[in-house]
Order: structure tokens, then sequence, then C-alpha cells
């Protein structure tokens, strides 16, 4: 009897060194579960843009600027217009001295004068009997030519004369009084800086997203503002060399900010979208060979789940499907974390 109550005795204290063992273990691995501290925010509907950037250099329109050339060969009389001077059409700007030119158009006016008389006075005989068909329309037909050699003659004179042909401001002065120039030398350049053009070479996958008329702001390197412009032209094909087309995107430029020649960014428009659900950037990770995002529960349980990304642009990021508003998600700390982990918050829901 006393034996059996010994051995009862023992056993019990066994199942409880046992119970105590278990409970300790429990308490243990409660204390070990991992919480992983994460930042959160919720999935919202928004509007977002897609845009393409480009980078160029900025110059002026076609037809937007004149540089102008020495037509025979002179000497600089005097230059009224100075760089950075705004000037007109018919604005002078060179004036030029070239004597030897002077002298040989008044001579190919007086040939012309003679030429011409002379074939009046063929004309009457002709009407006279006295002389030939032929031969009064050959004096005429010399008079004829006479006139136009002293007319390109005269022509060639005025030019001497530079003016403007169109209004702007003086880009370059490259001579200077007393000067002696060879015809074709650089005299001025007139540049209208209204309008500019910026052109850039775009790789090819960029090109194919673009089209005549998109919306753009342009911006000057290290600029944080910009001006508004559009798309004006596009090449048909690509370069087989370096997979790139040009792109001309036209900005209007009143106020004079935009140089010609600067080096520039363009950030254009090509898609968009309203009330589109959007995330940080930040949350998205790859799971596999697919995009997930980290729904955290009421729970604080981590689940992942794939999504479906569109537009993605400055830290944000649209999800075409996966998602519902108002969910929330881990925006911050997710890569590394596991389906099913469970999350601690350290900041409260904030928006995209």
């Amino acid at each position: 009897m006393r034996a059996g109550y010994g051995l009862w005795a023992m056993g019990y204290g066994l199942i409880g060194l046992g119970l105590l063992s278990a409970c300790h273990k429990g308490e243990q691995e409660a204390e070990v579960t991992p919480r992983v501290p994460v930042g959160v925010t919720v999935a919202v509907l928004d509007s977002v843009t897609d845009v393409v950037t480009v980078v160029g250099r900025l110059t002026a329109t076609p037809g937007g600027s004149a540089l102008l050339t020495a037509p025979a060969p002179a000497v600089v009389r005097s230059v009224p217009a100075q760089l950075g001077a705004r000037v007109r059409p018919g604005t002078p700007l060179v004036e030029l001295d070239a004597p030897d030119l002077l002298a040989s158009a008044r001579t190919a006016i007086a040939q012309a004068e003679l030429a011409e008389r002379d074939a009046a006075r063929q004309k009457e005989l002709f009407a006279q009997g006295i002389t030939s068909q032929k031969q009064a329309d050959e004096r005429a037909a010399a008079a004829v030519s006479a006139r136009a050699a002293a007319s390109g003659a005269q022509a060639l004179l005025a030019r001497m004369h530079v003016r403007s042909p169109i209004a702007g401001a003086v880009q370059q002065v490259a001579v200077h009084p007393g000067e002696r120039v060879d015809a074709g030398a650089t005299l001025i350049e007139v540049i209208n800086s209204t309008t500019l053009d910026l052109l850039a070479q775009v790789p090819a996958a960029g090109l194919a997203r673009l089209r005549v008329g998109q919306p753009a702001l342009v911006l000057l390197e290290g600029a944080s503002s910009g001006a508004p412009g559009k798309v004006a032209a596009l090449a048909p094909a690509v370069d087989s060399l370096t997979n790139s087309g040009q792109a001309v995107i036209r900005v209007p430029n009143p106020g004079g900010a935009l140089r010609a020649g600067s080096g520039a960014t363009a950030r254009i428009t090509v898609g968009a979208a309203r009330r589109a659900l959007v995330i940080p950037d930040s949350a998205l990770v790859v799971l596999g060979d697919s995009l997930n995002v980290f729904v955290v529960g009421a729970d604080s349980v981590a689940k992942a789940r794939v999504v479906s990304v569109g537009i993605r642009r400055a830290g944000r990021a649209e999800i075409l499907r996966g998602l519902q508003p108002g969910e929330r998600i881990v925006s911050s700390g997710a890569f590394g974390l596991t389906d099913g982990i469970r999350v601690v918050p350290t900041e409260s829901p904030r928006r995209p």
C-alpha cells in the first residue's frame, strides 16, 4: 500500500514537471514570435500621368535665324547693330563699301541705256522698211540682256546695305568697321527666340510612344521650373547605329527665359489616368516572376498578393488589378518579408 502510494506520487510529480516544462516552453515560443517593424500606407484613388523624358539642345525654329554674309568683296563701312540689339525686318545691320562693284553697276546701267536706244531706233527703221526684222529682233534681245545685267548689278550693289530679314536680336557680330571681307564671309547673325525647338534623340522604344501634339514641359539644365511646349515633329525612322530617332519639341519663349544653344530636358506626357488606384512605388516587391505587395490585415499579418502595375512615375505606381481602395499595404520595409509574417506598423497609415 505504501509502495503504491509512492509510485503514484512520483508519477504525479513527473506529470507536474512536464506541464511546467510545457508551459515554460510555450512562453518561450510566444516570446520569439517574429514581429517585423514596417511602414504602412493605404491604397487610394488618385490621378497619375505617364511621361517620356528626353534630353536635347534648344535651337531656333526653321526660319527663325539668319546668318548674313558678304555678297561680294568689300570693306566694312559701319556696323549700326551691336550684340543683343533688338531688330525688325529691314533694320540696317552692316554697311559695306565696294568701289569696283559700284563702277561695274554704273557701266552696266549705261550699256543698258545705249542698247535700249539702239533697239528703239532699229524698230523705227524696220517700220520704215530700211532694216530687216532680224536686225530689229537682235537689237531688242541685246537691249533686254543689257537691262538684265544692269538690274543684277544694281541688286548686288543694294546688298551692300545689309539689313535684317527677320525680327529678333543680334546673336553674333563677326566684323568691325574698316575690315576688308571676301565674298561669303560671315558678317552678322540674327536669331528670333520667341519660339524655340528642342531637338532630342529618342530611343526607339520611347519614340514609338510619342505623338505630334503631346504636351511637354521643357526645363533648362539645373532649373526647377519649366516652360510648356508640344511635340512638333517626329522622325519617321530611327538610325540603325544608335537605334534612336529625332523628336522636335516646340516651346513658346516670349520672355526669353530659354536660350538657343542651351541643353534642356523635356518631360512629354504620353498618358494619364484619372481615379487610378495608386500606391507608393516602394511597396512593390518581386517574388518569383511577378510583382507583389504585402497587404496588412486587422490582425497585423502581412499577406503577399500579386498585382498588375500600370503607370510608374515620381515614386508612385498605378495598380490595375490585385488591390482594392482602402486596403493597407507595407510601404517601407517590404523587402525580405515573407507571406504570413506578423508586422508592427511603425507609423500610422498614410496616403501615397
